[in-house]
């Protein structure tokens, strides 16, 4: 698949229909950063899509940088950002396109 693939992908086909897209983390990510086996820290998510776990993470206290190749998945994730309740107590979060 190719960089035009997946950025057609955001554009066209509906969040939930995206079979990559998760709304809530991996239950072993959850499990590591509650559990304060993984703490707080600068922390880089490489092909972050939507934002789902940058936006978690970043609501656990991690200074985070979501990178993704799709434009229209980093501004999904923007608008993602902007919606949580939390969103101005979230620790910071960068989001940026990454492209060939």
């Amino acid at each position: 698949m190719q960089y035009a693939d997946i950025d057609r992908i955001y554009r066209d086909v509906p969040l939930d229909k995206i079979p990559w897209n998760s709304e809530s983390p991996p239950d072993a990510l959850v499990t590591l950063v509650m559990s304060g086996k993984i703490q707080p820290c600068k922390i880089v998510d490489l092909g972050c899509g939507a934002g789902n776990y940058a936006l978690y993470l970043a609501g656990c206290g991690f200074e985070v940088t979501g990178i993704d190749s799709s434009p229209t998945a980093i501004q999904i994730a923007q608008a993602n950002a902007q919606k949580q309740p939390h969103a101005g107590s979230l620790s910071p979060i960068s989001l940026a396109i990454c492209m060939k």
